[in-house]
Protein backbone atom coordinates (compact mmCIF):
# COMPACT_ATOMS: atom_id res chain seq x y z
CA UNK A 1 0.00 0.00 0.00
CA UNK A 2 1.00 3.45 -0.86
CA UNK A 3 0.04 7.00 -0.23
CA UNK A 4 0.39 10.17 -1.75
CA UNK A 5 -0.50 14.09 -1.56
CA UNK A 6 -0.50 17.06 -3.52
CA UNK A 7 2.10 19.38 -1.80
CA UNK A 8 2.51 22.87 -2.99
CA UNK A 9 3.99 24.00 -5.92
CA UNK A 10 7.26 25.79 -5.52
CA UNK A 11 8.79 29.07 -7.65
CA UNK A 12 12.19 28.23 -9.15
CA UNK A 13 13.72 30.05 -11.93
CA UNK A 14 10.75 32.14 -12.47
CA UNK A 15 8.83 29.16 -13.15
CA UNK A 16 6.14 27.40 -10.87
CA UNK A 17 7.73 23.57 -10.45
CA UNK A 18 5.20 20.72 -9.29
CA UNK A 19 5.94 17.77 -7.50
CA UNK A 20 4.61 15.54 -4.46
CA UNK A 21 5.75 13.01 -2.12
CA UNK A 22 4.37 9.48 -2.36
CA UNK A 23 4.51 6.38 0.49
CA UNK A 24 5.60 7.08 3.89
CA UNK A 25 6.16 10.80 5.44
CA UNK A 26 9.49 12.18 5.38
CA UNK A 27 11.98 11.40 8.38
CA UNK A 28 10.01 8.20 9.12
CA UNK A 29 11.31 5.54 6.36
CA UNK A 30 15.20 6.51 6.47
CA UNK A 31 16.93 8.14 3.18
CA UNK A 32 13.57 9.36 0.95
CA UNK A 33 14.10 8.36 -2.91
CA UNK A 34 14.07 11.33 -5.85
CA UNK A 35 12.17 10.61 -8.58
CA UNK A 36 12.06 11.65 -12.18
CA UNK A 37 9.91 10.85 -14.52
CA UNK A 38 10.06 10.15 -18.86
CA UNK A 39 9.06 12.31 -21.66
CA UNK A 40 5.40 13.28 -21.94
CA UNK A 41 4.72 12.21 -18.47
CA UNK A 42 4.35 13.52 -15.15
CA UNK A 43 4.83 12.31 -12.05
CA UNK A 44 2.77 9.23 -11.89
CA UNK A 45 5.25 7.59 -14.27
CA UNK A 46 6.28 5.80 -11.09
CA UNK A 47 3.25 4.84 -9.28
CA UNK A 48 3.20 0.97 -10.51
CA UNK A 49 6.81 0.77 -9.32
CA UNK A 50 6.17 2.40 -5.64
CA UNK A 51 2.85 0.22 -5.18
CA UNK A 52 4.92 -2.97 -6.02
CA UNK A 53 8.01 -2.04 -3.51
CA UNK A 54 8.18 -4.70 -0.83
CA UNK A 55 8.81 -1.77 2.31
CA UNK A 56 7.84 1.40 2.74
CA UNK A 57 9.76 4.31 1.44
CA UNK A 58 9.13 8.09 1.19
CA UNK A 59 9.77 8.64 -2.92
CA UNK A 60 9.50 12.64 -3.96
CA UNK A 61 8.28 12.76 -7.59
CA UNK A 62 9.03 16.46 -9.08
CA UNK A 63 7.91 17.40 -12.27
CA UNK A 64 9.16 18.74 -15.87
CA UNK A 65 7.93 21.87 -16.78
CA UNK A 66 4.94 21.01 -18.96
CA UNK A 67 4.06 17.99 -16.97
CA UNK A 68 1.35 17.90 -14.09
CA UNK A 69 1.12 20.87 -12.24
CA UNK A 70 4.64 22.42 -13.72
CA UNK A 71 4.17 25.66 -15.51
CA UNK A 72 4.18 25.14 -19.43
CA UNK A 73 8.36 26.31 -20.05
CA UNK A 74 9.14 29.73 -21.01
CA UNK A 75 12.49 28.95 -22.60
CA UNK A 76 13.74 25.67 -23.79
CA UNK A 77 14.71 23.01 -21.37
CA UNK A 78 18.20 21.73 -20.10
CA UNK A 79 19.47 19.47 -18.22
CA UNK A 80 20.81 21.85 -15.30
CA UNK A 81 17.47 23.62 -15.42
CA UNK A 82 15.79 20.57 -14.52
CA UNK A 83 17.90 19.76 -11.95
CA UNK A 84 17.67 23.37 -10.31
CA UNK A 85 13.87 22.71 -10.10
CA UNK A 86 15.02 18.95 -7.82
CA UNK A 87 17.33 20.48 -6.02
CA UNK A 88 14.58 23.74 -5.22
CA UNK A 89 12.05 21.46 -4.25
CA UNK A 90 14.66 19.15 -1.85
CA UNK A 91 15.38 22.22 -0.02
CA UNK A 92 11.88 23.34 0.62
CA UNK A 93 11.63 19.92 2.01
CA UNK A 94 14.61 20.84 3.73
CA UNK A 95 16.25 17.15 2.34
CA UNK A 96 19.85 16.86 2.54
CA UNK A 97 21.02 13.19 1.68
CA UNK A 98 18.57 11.34 -1.05
CA UNK A 99 18.52 8.33 -3.41
CA UNK A 100 17.63 9.48 -6.99
CA UNK A 101 16.38 7.40 -9.39
CA UNK A 102 15.12 8.04 -13.21
CA UNK A 103 12.92 6.78 -15.98
CA UNK A 104 13.69 7.48 -19.89
CA UNK A 105 14.81 11.19 -19.87
CA UNK A 106 14.42 10.94 -16.40
CA UNK A 107 17.53 8.53 -16.24
CA UNK A 108 19.74 11.12 -17.87
CA UNK A 109 18.12 13.84 -15.14
CA UNK A 110 18.80 11.59 -12.22
CA UNK A 111 22.49 10.40 -13.40
CA UNK A 112 23.59 14.20 -14.09
CA UNK A 113 21.74 15.04 -10.75
CA UNK A 114 24.27 12.12 -9.27
CA UNK A 115 27.13 14.36 -10.96
CA UNK A 116 26.18 17.88 -9.71
CA UNK A 117 25.90 17.02 -5.62
CA UNK A 118 27.70 14.18 -5.39
CA UNK A 119 28.19 14.43 -1.43
CA UNK A 120 24.28 14.28 -1.47
CA UNK A 121 23.26 11.19 -3.23
CA UNK A 122 23.30 7.74 -1.34
CA UNK A 123 22.78 5.80 -5.05
CA UNK A 124 21.88 6.01 -8.48
CA UNK A 125 19.05 4.11 -10.43
CA UNK A 126 18.79 4.90 -13.99
CA UNK A 127 16.25 2.80 -16.18
CA UNK A 128 16.60 3.45 -19.83
CA UNK A 129 18.70 6.32 -19.54
CA UNK A 130 21.47 7.14 -22.14
CA UNK A 131 24.35 9.28 -22.68
CA UNK A 132 24.43 10.92 -25.78
CA UNK A 133 21.42 10.87 -28.04
CA UNK A 134 22.33 9.49 -31.80
CA UNK A 135 20.99 9.80 -35.14
CA UNK A 136 18.19 7.07 -34.57
CA UNK A 137 17.16 8.47 -31.28
CA UNK A 138 16.63 11.88 -33.02
CA UNK A 139 14.63 10.76 -35.46
CA UNK A 140 12.50 8.28 -33.00
CA UNK A 141 12.20 11.74 -30.90
CA UNK A 142 11.27 13.86 -34.12
CA UNK A 143 8.46 11.65 -35.09
CA UNK A 144 7.37 11.46 -31.44
CA UNK A 145 6.95 15.29 -32.01
CA UNK A 146 4.75 14.83 -35.24
CA UNK A 147 2.16 12.18 -34.18
CA UNK A 148 1.83 14.27 -30.91
CA UNK A 149 1.27 17.45 -32.93
CA UNK A 150 -1.60 15.41 -35.32
CA UNK A 151 -2.53 14.04 -31.90
CA UNK A 152 -2.15 12.86 -29.01
CA UNK A 153 -4.42 9.44 -29.11
CA UNK A 154 -1.98 8.52 -32.92
CA UNK A 155 0.80 9.66 -30.31
CA UNK A 156 -0.34 6.49 -28.21
CA UNK A 157 -1.03 4.06 -30.57
CA UNK A 158 2.68 3.93 -31.88
CA UNK A 159 3.77 4.19 -28.92
CA UNK A 160 2.15 0.97 -27.02
CA UNK A 161 2.66 -1.17 -30.26
CA UNK A 162 6.73 0.11 -30.19
CA UNK A 163 6.79 0.68 -26.40
CA UNK A 164 5.69 -2.85 -25.19
CA UNK A 165 6.81 -6.25 -26.17
CA UNK A 166 5.03 -8.49 -28.61
CA UNK A 167 4.21 -10.91 -25.06
CA UNK A 168 2.60 -7.40 -23.58
CA UNK A 169 0.57 -6.60 -26.59
CA UNK A 170 -1.43 -9.86 -26.52
CA UNK A 171 -3.72 -8.74 -23.55
CA UNK A 172 -2.89 -6.07 -24.04
CA UNK A 173 -5.07 -5.83 -27.56
CA UNK A 174 -8.21 -6.67 -26.44
CA UNK A 175 -8.17 -3.89 -23.98
CA UNK A 176 -6.65 -1.01 -26.48
CA UNK A 177 -9.53 1.00 -28.25
CA UNK A 178 -10.40 1.41 -24.57
CA UNK A 179 -7.06 2.49 -23.39
CA UNK A 180 -5.96 5.12 -26.35
CA UNK A 181 -8.46 7.68 -24.93
CA UNK A 182 -7.36 7.03 -21.55
CA UNK A 183 -3.70 7.25 -22.07
CA UNK A 184 -3.74 10.12 -24.85
CA UNK A 185 -5.68 12.80 -22.57
CA UNK A 186 -2.13 11.49 -20.19
CA UNK A 187 0.33 13.06 -22.51
CA UNK A 188 2.23 15.95 -21.31
CA UNK A 189 1.37 19.48 -23.15
CA UNK A 190 4.82 20.13 -22.86
CA UNK A 191 5.65 17.15 -24.22
CA UNK A 192 7.58 18.80 -27.28
CA UNK A 193 9.77 20.82 -25.34
CA UNK A 194 11.12 17.56 -23.48
CA UNK A 195 11.34 15.79 -26.74
CA UNK A 196 13.43 18.73 -27.70
CA UNK A 197 16.06 18.27 -24.99
CA UNK A 198 16.28 14.80 -25.55
CA UNK A 199 17.34 15.47 -29.50
CA UNK A 200 20.52 16.93 -27.82
CA UNK A 201 21.39 15.04 -24.66
CA UNK A 202 24.91 14.35 -23.89
CA UNK A 203 26.04 14.16 -20.07
CA UNK A 204 29.50 12.21 -21.11
CA UNK A 205 31.21 15.01 -19.56
CA UNK A 206 29.49 14.53 -16.29
CA UNK A 207 29.52 10.58 -15.68
CA UNK A 208 33.19 10.84 -14.07
CA UNK A 209 31.70 12.76 -11.33
CA UNK A 210 29.40 10.24 -10.26
CA UNK A 211 30.93 8.49 -7.13
CA UNK A 212 27.39 6.88 -5.73
CA UNK A 213 27.03 3.67 -6.37
CA UNK A 214 25.13 3.39 -9.26
CA UNK A 215 22.70 0.76 -11.14
CA UNK A 216 21.84 0.48 -14.51
CA UNK A 217 18.28 -0.91 -16.28
CA UNK A 218 17.27 -1.45 -20.03
CA UNK A 219 14.63 -3.13 -21.75
CA UNK A 220 16.00 -6.42 -23.60
CA UNK A 221 13.92 -5.17 -26.04
CA UNK A 222 13.61 -1.40 -25.87
CA UNK A 223 13.19 0.34 -29.72
CA UNK A 224 13.85 3.64 -28.28
CA UNK A 225 16.98 3.70 -25.99
CA UNK A 226 18.34 0.20 -27.21
CA UNK A 227 20.39 -1.76 -24.30
CA UNK A 228 23.88 -0.46 -25.79
CA UNK A 229 22.84 2.74 -24.76
CA UNK A 230 22.75 1.03 -21.13
CA UNK A 231 25.52 -0.67 -21.44
CA UNK A 232 27.57 2.84 -22.23
CA UNK A 233 25.82 4.59 -19.34
CA UNK A 234 27.07 2.50 -16.89
CA UNK A 235 30.27 1.60 -18.13
CA UNK A 236 30.98 5.67 -18.01
CA UNK A 237 30.70 5.08 -14.27
CA UNK A 238 33.15 4.25 -11.80
CA UNK A 239 30.84 2.11 -9.35
CA UNK A 240 27.77 0.99 -11.30
CA UNK A 241 25.96 -2.12 -12.04
CA UNK A 242 24.03 -3.09 -15.16
CA UNK A 243 21.03 -5.29 -15.81
CA UNK A 244 18.35 -5.95 -18.23
CA UNK A 245 15.06 -6.76 -18.13
CA UNK A 246 12.59 -8.65 -20.88
CA UNK A 247 10.53 -5.79 -21.51
CA UNK A 248 10.44 -2.88 -24.11
CA UNK A 249 10.42 1.02 -23.22
CA UNK A 250 7.74 1.00 -21.52
CA UNK A 251 9.24 -1.27 -18.72
CA UNK A 252 8.54 0.84 -16.18
CA UNK A 253 4.82 -0.05 -16.72
CA UNK A 254 5.25 -3.55 -18.56
CA UNK A 255 7.85 -4.97 -15.49
CA UNK A 256 6.88 -2.65 -12.87
CA UNK A 257 6.78 -5.29 -10.18
CA UNK A 258 10.79 -6.78 -11.73
CA UNK A 259 11.70 -3.15 -11.24
CA UNK A 260 10.48 -2.37 -7.78
CA UNK A 261 12.60 -5.93 -6.78
CA UNK A 262 16.05 -3.99 -8.31
CA UNK A 263 15.61 -1.00 -7.30
CA UNK A 264 14.79 -2.44 -3.67
CA UNK A 265 17.71 -4.65 -3.51
CA UNK A 266 20.24 -1.38 -4.50
CA UNK A 267 18.65 1.15 -2.27
CA UNK A 268 18.77 -1.70 0.82
CA UNK A 269 22.71 -2.22 -0.13
CA UNK A 270 23.47 1.39 0.02
CA UNK A 271 21.51 2.54 2.95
Amino acid sequence: MWHSWVMPVLHNQGQNVGYGVAGAPLGTAGIPVLLFHGTTMDRSAWNFVIASMPTERTYIQVEFPGSGESAMPSAPLSVEGLISDALAVLHELKVDRFHVAGYSLGAVIAAATAAAVPDRVASATMLCGWVTSDARMRMTFDLWKRLITIGPDLFMRYALVDGFTADALTGIEPMVEAMIPMTAVAVAPGSIAHLDLDMIIDISAQLPLITAPCLVISGAQDRWVDPTHGHALSAGIKNSTFRTLPAGHLVIQEQAAQVAELLHEHLVAHS
